[in-house]
Formats: structure tokens, C-alpha cells, sequence
């Protein structure tokens, strides 16, 4: 199902993920000591590798979502053969997308249930 919307939603995916991850690497390096200012460490910003794994995912699960997007990338590079291709292909790069992005979730849910069975005996 898909729900539609006169409104345009106010963050990309990809905007969402980045503010999210950087949230998130703030939040981590804050705890850890900051690199003095002017090093070449404090100068570089996080890669999209780098907030999808403070976002949750696995080393395996990042390494994935960039052999996506470059996939991607070189898809979109080709001719167009069909003027629906490109949105096809779009909706199909966010179906995976999803899935990855959803897959720490999952995880801790899974996590929360066996304690909660635990804790149950059964």
C-alpha cells in the first residue's frame, strides 16, 4: 500500500538517514575524546557507510547498502530505454534500502523477545 500525499515529505530518505547518523555519531564520539581541533580527524565529515553503522547496522549490512547505491549509480548512467525504467528502478533500489534499513530494528527485537522468554522460562 502505498499512501499518497499533496505534500511533499519535508526529508529525502537519504537526508533523514544522514541527520540521524550524524545524531547518533555525535551522541558516540562525545563520550569517547575529541581529536585536537585543526587535525585532519576532526576535518572530515562521515561518510554514508559511516551513519548507516552508527545507525545500527552490521559491517556486512553497510557494505551492502554502498554496493547498492554504486549499482545504482552506474544503472542510472546507462541510456534510457524506457521512459519508466528509472522510476522502477528507483522503487526497486528503496524496496532494498528498506529492508537493510529496517534489519536493526529487527535484530533488537528479536533480542527483546528471546530475553522476554527467558525471563518468562519458557
Amino acid at each position: 500500500m502505498t499512501l499518497q500525499s499533496d505534500h511533499p515529505a519535508p526529508f529525502s530518505r537519504r537526508e533523514l538517514l544522514a541527520a540521524t547518523g550524524a545524531a547518533l555519531l555525535a551522541s558516540a564520539s562525545s563520550a569517547a575524546s575529541s581529536p585536537p581541533s585543526g587535525s585532519a580527524e576532526s576535518a572530515a565529515p562521515p561518510t554514508d557507510r559511516d551513519l548507516v553503522i552508527a545507525a545500527g547496522m552490521t559491517e556486512a549490512e553497510a557494505e551492502c547498502w554502498t554496493a547498492i547505491a554504486a549499482a545504482a549509480g552506474k544503472y542510472f548512467e546507462l541510456p534510457e530505454l524506457h521512459p519508466m525504467d528509472r522510476q522502477e528502478v528507483a522503487t526497486a533500489i528503496h524496496v532494498v534500502q528498506n529492508k537493510l534499513l529496517s534489519r536493526p530494528t529487527y535484530r533488537r527485537y528479536l533480542e527483546l523477545a528471546r530475553a522476554a522468554r527467558s525471563a518468562r522460562g519458557d
